[in-house]
């Protein structure tokens, strides 16, 4: 299958657009600017924290630290560009490819947060794990609702009712 089809939205689409998906849509992608808007703001609290679990994960210095930041910023802030070409070209896929994409960096930080043994962050990042699973249930069941209703309707027609054959009646006409 060819990359423009896929993007175009063709008639292979199989999630349909629901109005609700405008409004996680706008949560998503203000979750993943303002995810990266706040890291001048906080920038030493993630350096400490980022700091902190490489040291006790995979043994990197504080030089490797800005780098990590900025990388994990840019996938949040990537996310969130993704969530809104969801809502601009009304196309679920890319509304689900965003929130699969929370879910990976929430597992990872789990991940991290379990081999840095940082309980707090752990539940933390395993609460925002489970909100997203929540939404993306949400969006493939709204999703999925019309493509349901249509194919219903479709078989209703088609299943037809056995007919009962009446005989038919000739019209008798008095002779003269």
């Amino acid at each position: 299958m060819r990359l423009t089809r896929i993007l175009s939205g063709g008639a292979d689409r199989h999630l349909t657009w629901h109005w609700a998906f405008a409004l996680i849509g706008a949560f998503m992608v203000l979750f993943g600017v303002l995810n990266f808007a706040e890291l001048p703001l906080g920038w030493k609290d993630r350096t400490d924290q980022i700091g902190g679990y490489l040291d006790a994960t995979v043994g990197l210095g504080p030089e490797w630290v800005p780098a990590t930041l900025w990388g994990m910023k840019s996938i949040e802030l990537l996310l969130g560009l993704v969530a809104l070409v969801a809502v601009a070209r009304r196309d679920p896929r890319f509304l689900v490819a965003a929130i699969l994409g929370w879910m990976v960096v929430m597992t990872g930080m789990a991940g991290m947060d379990i081999w840095a043994n940082d309980r707090a962050e752990l539940q933390e990042h395993t609460v925002y794990f489970a909100a997203f699973a929540q939404l993306l249930i949400v969006v493939v069941a709204l999703g999925l609702v019309r493509p349901a209703r249509h194919l219903l309707a479709r078989l209703d027609r088609t299943v037809e009712e056995p007919r009962v054959r009446v005989p038919e009646q000739r019209e008798v006409t008095p002779r003269s």
